[in-house]
């Protein structure tokens, strides 16, 4: 199945196919958003390797690529990787990406992704509490996505790295979110509507509270 297929060709520029099952395709980010994201760290960091929590097929992880030195890709979903395998290939990223099927949460990786010198990690975490709900009926209890945000959140500080921006739902609480730390709320605006966040920390803040970036 193809980002056509779904409906969802406006969220990007390029023409090239982008494959998927079908919720992994609804689920894909835009690619200003991914592209603003790769440029974020690149202009705070320089061109280092990155982490990516809950890459998915790929929709995301193809843009870091294109802009960082390295993407350690991970998703617990192992169809999901070798639809994000074919979509590095066909942008021609295959080479800058590594991808690990593992649940985000687990510290050896997360160890081991530290040890491979990543300055920076982006997270997607689901933002349903239930698998069984609607794409639309997302949480805005941050302890209530899958994974939890603020155990993940602990580890990656724990164990990676703080630099860290997390891609959530525009309904998430933002009482929750700066409870975590000193952080940027990036509202991502597309058409005047608020589409999601973006949580940047550590050393990819700008300017702490809440910003605007317009997608188009």
């Amino acid at each position: 199945m193809n980002i056509d297929d779904v409906g969802k060709r406006y969220r990007f520029q390029t023409k090239l196919p982008i494959v998927g099952d079908e919720e992994g395709l609804l689920l894909t980010s835009y690619q200003k958003a991914s592209e603003h994201t790769a440029n974020r760290i690149f202009s705070k960091l320089g061109n280092v390797p990155v982490l990516e929590i809950c890459s998915g097929v790929g929709g995301t992880t193809v843009f870091l690529a294109q802009k960082l030195k390295h993407v350690y890709a991970v998703d617990i979903n192992s169809k999901r990787i070798e639809f994000a395998k074919r979509n590095a290939k066909t942008f021609e990223v295959a080479d800058k990406i590594t991808f690990i099927n593992s649940d985000g949460l687990d510290e050896k990786m997360l160890s081991d992704a530290k040890g491979k010198g990543v300055e920076a990690v982006v997270s997607d975490v689901e933002w349903r509490s239930d698998l069984s709900l609607s794409l639309a009926e997302t949480t805005p209890d941050i302890g209530q996505t899958i994974p939890s945000t603020p155990k993940l959140f602990e580890k990656l500080n724990r164990l990676v790295i703080k630099n860290i921006v997390m891609h959530m739902a525009a309904n998430t609480n933002k009482e929750q979110l700066m409870k975590l730390g000193e952080c940027e709320i990036e509202e991502m605006v597309y058409e005047g509507k608020v589409k999601f966040i973006n949580v940047y920390f550590g050393a990819l803040i700008n300017k702490k509270g809440i910003t605007k970036y317009l997608m188009n």
